[in-house]
């Protein structure tokens, strides 16, 4: 098998493990894994061999449907994490409120 498939096969593994780390919340594990995996990626499309187009394709085809879904799960983390931050602030003026409240009532 040529090298430059194994590099591909590689980076469709990183993609996998990329996924789990998403899923997980490691998000910087996931950010890792994603700039290795584009190093991975970069160099299989620098040892391009005329005889493996096909193969190529075939490789590439699967790390973009991978990295369709890593996208989405990126997508659904950053809402997930507004979603949160949006809460926190919210609760952390509704706790200012209570202690200023407490505060003229003892004065």
């Amino acid at each position: 098998m040529a090298h430059g498939i194994c590099l591909l096969d590689q980076a469709l593994d990183l993609a996998m493990q990329e996924m789990a780390a998403l899923e997980d919340g490691a998000y910087e594990k996931a950010v890792e894994l994603a700039e290795k995996r584009n190093e991975v990626t970069s160099m299989a499309w620098h040892m391009l061999e005329s005889g493996s187009v096909e193969e190529y394709r075939g490789h590439l085809i699967e790390l973009n449907r991978v990295q369709e879904h890593l996208t989405s799960l990126a997508i659904q983390a950053r809402d997930s994490l507004r979603q949160d931050l949006q809460r926190s602030r919210r609760e952390r003026q509704r706790m200012s409120g209570y202690h200023q409240a407490i505060g003229q009532a003892l004065q």
